[in-house]
């Protein structure tokens, strides 16, 4: 009877393990797809095919950096932040929409305007979907080594809500995230241009700016002068370029920017911000307070994340932290920039799939991969909910960084 017992437990737990199969994973991301590519498909044809009034312009964030081309190769790289010209233009693409009257200011570094100067030499609709085709292809290109370990269907990783987010908005995220991604897959086999991608997310800083440590805690040494070199080669190449002046109005900009949106919350941004400091402002907590715990969970995260990188443990591990806190440590984060977890749920398949874990810490692992795998929609989705006031998805980032670094502190070895 014991043995029957037993074999009708170990029946029920395959079961319990295999019923979501690669097949089942794979029919339902293709369902998926051809939903967000369906919506997304009538969304672009009933604007720009139909001509229907009322339907919103595609790529609203893409807007400003289409515009900021427009007046910067009219009137000078400055002139992108002068508020009244860029609002002219933004109007002008928008006159008849449901959006007319919404205005994005001119708030990126010199690095990133440098890529987006040429932008306005093509129409509006042309250079969104050059600037998206390239952002989706940059990024489906460098995560190709990590796919190589068998981790998920790729029609799984087309489906990730996050690339159609940023698609809906026209973002950067897939352009960073495809750096992101070329860094952390070819660090060990090209370390010096491992470092140059991680480098170049000097387009948008505050995303880049604890690779160096984490490479030089890996020792890495190589990407670790790579990323610095080539991060300052960019700025370098921005300041011959526009000066210095406009690095000054960036700062100036960055700075009234973040006093407007992430500390007072103008524009209901806090409920569009996974990060731990904007849950606690649309909670009631004052700005010091808020600061004061954010810098405690960052100094925490990072310290901890640092000495799992020093102690040289499983690679999938280690990217995947090293995503999920540079994720962590940021006050501002929209949650179009979560297309970044489509990284961590990569390389933790990769782990599941190379090793037998225990069932219960199986069962956390699905639990938190699936639900990262859905925070971009769902995120995304809140912001169509007007009563909403915060981000739920604020606690995702820092449950799962405690779940890798437990099991990096383990000493599961390379």
């Amino acid at each position: 009877m014991r043995v029957v017992a037993r074999a009708n437990c170990g029946t029920r737990t395959a079961e319990r393990q295999t019923w979501l199969s690669r097949e089942r994973i794979r029919l339902y991301s293709a369902a998926l797809f051809i939903l967000q590519a369906a919506l997304f498909g009538i969304w672009v044809v009933s604007y720009w095919g139909l001509h229907k009034d009322g339907v919103p312009l595609p790529g609203s964030d893409f807007r400003v950096f289409w515009c900021a081309s427009e007046v910067s190769l009219r009137d000078g790289a400055a002139a992108a932040f002068d508020h009244q010209r860029l609002l002219a233009c933004e109007a002008s693409l928008q006159a008849g929409t449901p959006l007319a009257n919404m205005f994005g200011p001119w708030i990126y570094p010199p690095t990133f305007h440098v890529l987006v100067y040429p932008l306005a030499l093509l129409p509006y609709a042309a250079s969104y979907a050059l600037f998206m085709g390239i952002g989706v292809a940059g990024c489906l290109i460098a995560c190709t080594p990590a796919m190589r370990r068998n981790t998920l269907p790729w029609t799984t990783v087309v489906a990730f809500p996050g690339i159609w987010v940023t698609m809906v908005y026209g973002q950067n995220s897939l352009l960073t995230l495809g750096l992101a991604a070329a860094a952390l897959g070819m660090l060990e086999t090209a370390p010096v241009l491992a470092g140059i991608c991680a480098g170049m997310l000097v387009i948008k800083p505050q995303l880049g700016i604890l690779f160096p440590l984490f490479f030089l805690c890996g020792r890495h040494y190589r990407a670790c002068a790579a990323t610095i070199l080539t991060a300052a080669l960019l700025c370098a190449a921005s300041l011959v370029l526009f000066g210095w002046s406009l690095w000054v109005k960036f700062f100036r900009a960055a700075a009234w920017f973040q006093e407007v949106a992430l500390v007072h919350g103008e524009g209901h941004l806090w409920r569009a911000m996974p990060t731990v400091f904007a849950f606690m402002r649309s909670t009631g907590v004052g700005p010091g307070v808020a600061y004061a715990v954010h810098v405690a969970i960052v100094l925490a995260a990072v310290l901890a994340t640092s000495m799992a990188w020093a102690r040289r443990t499983n690679r999938e591990l280690l990217a995947a932290a090293a995503v999920v806190s540079t994720l962590m440590i940021q006050p501002y984060l929209v949650y179009y920039d979560l297309a970044w977890l489509l990284l961590p749920v990569i390389h933790i398949c990769a782990l599941a799939n190379a090793r037998r874990q225990s069932m219960s810490l199986a069962a956390i692992d699905h639990a938190i991969v699936t639900l990262a795998w859905f925070t971009p929609l769902l995120s995304f989705l809140m912001i169509c909910n007007t009563t909403a006031t915060h981000s739920w998805a604020a606690f995702l980032l820092p449950a799962w960084l405690i779940l890798i670094l437990t099991r990096t502190s383990r000493g599961q070895a390379k």
